[in-house]
């Protein structure tokens, strides 16, 4: 029988006297669920469309549970909380500041530590938004990769009066109300196929967290980082970088848009990657920067052999593109 799940539009394909919370369990889902005998009645649901046998009773509509509730037919179930494989749910935190120091080219790194026993969880590659004294949330990307555990890094541009308030805010209240995780340009299962990797100034954090968590699980397939900024003195410190440099299948550029004649790359990051890769169409592409960016280097690749859907990008989700 199929299983249609509201609001997710997630489809269900159950085996003969399959339960509705087990066949979702088989699939991958993460489901609300405790007692699995329908006595907690943590796992209901609202059955819209169809019919389910349920300890001996048939319904055909209203409250079902979801542990004891077998599809006698193709059904539509309204069911809150289901989660789709690689999904996590979005949560609150209350974190304290553990760092808050400028590191160069006008970017302060910012981190924060969550509560003991409530470690966050989130997809390398994804990002959070933090909650500001008025009550409007910006958004960062999350430098840290999810085997930090309860810390938090943060790569904070400080140009502007609006990021220069944030800075004094963290450190005035020590901490800082957050939830996360959100964005799906991220990497919940590495791929079988080289990555590489586009950062456009504080975009960074985000390819930060990408590298931490391929370094961690120890992938083998070669990684280019492409990092770009306007001038040489906007790159800022990474810690790590040291260590990337001797990493076997990592191989690390900067490149300098604006001011030509410093000792490295000049030219635009979609450049430098066509320059490099002759075969565009076997890495997936990863990029962090501004839409006009994000669409140029879109445009720049696909020309040169990329498929579009190769390439992920939170712009593409919160700018589309008409």
């Amino acid at each position: 029988m199929r299983v249609t799940l509201q609001p997710s539009g997630a489809v269900l394909d159950t085996l003969p006297a399959e339960r509705i919370l087990a066949a979702a369990q088989r699939l991958g889902y993460e489901c609300p669920s405790s007692c699995r005998n329908g006595n907690c009645h943590v796992c209901s649901a609202l059955l819209v469309e169809g019919r389910v046998q349920q300890e001996g009773e048939v319904r055909d509509h209203g409250e079902i549970y979801t542990c004891v509730a077998e599809p006698l037919e193709d059904c539509v179930v309204l069911w809150d909380g289901v989660l789709a494989l690689g999904e996590l749910p979005v949560r609150s935190f209350a974190c304290q500041l553990s760092e808050c120091v400028a590191v160069g080219g006008d970017v302060w790194r910012v981190r924060l530590l969550a509560p003991a026993g409530k470690p966050p969880r989130y997809h390398a590659g994804q990002y959070l938004m933090l909650e500001r004294d008025n009550g409007e949330r910006s958004a960062f990307s999350v430098a840290s990769a999810p085997h930090s555990g309860r810390q938090l890094e943060l790569h904070i541009l400080v140009r502007e009066d609006s990021a220069r308030n944030l800075i004094a805010q963290l450190q005035r209240n020590s901490g800082a109300r957050l939830q996360l995780p959100f964005g799906d340009a991220h990497l919940a299962e590495l791929p079988d196929a080289p990555l590489v990797l586009i950062a456009a100034g504080t975009g960074m954090a985000q390819m930060h967290s990408l590298i931490e968590h391929c370094r961690a699980q120890g992938f083998a397939h070669p990684v280019h980082l492409y990092w770009g900024v306007r001038r040489p003195e906007d790159f800022y410190e990474i810690e790590q970088w040291q260590a990337w440099e001797h990493l076997p299948n990592l191989f690390l550029h900067k490149v300098v848009s604006d001011v030509c004649g410093w000792e490295g790359r000049c030219g635009l990051l979609h450049e430098a990657v066509c320059e490099d890769i002759a075969d565009l169409s076997l890495p997936h592409v990863y990029a962090s920067g501004s839409p006009a960016m994000i669409y140029a280097t879109l445009d720049a690749l696909v020309a040169a052999g990329m498929d579009a859907h190769q390439m992920r990008a939170d712009v593409f989700a919160y700018a589309p593109r008409p």
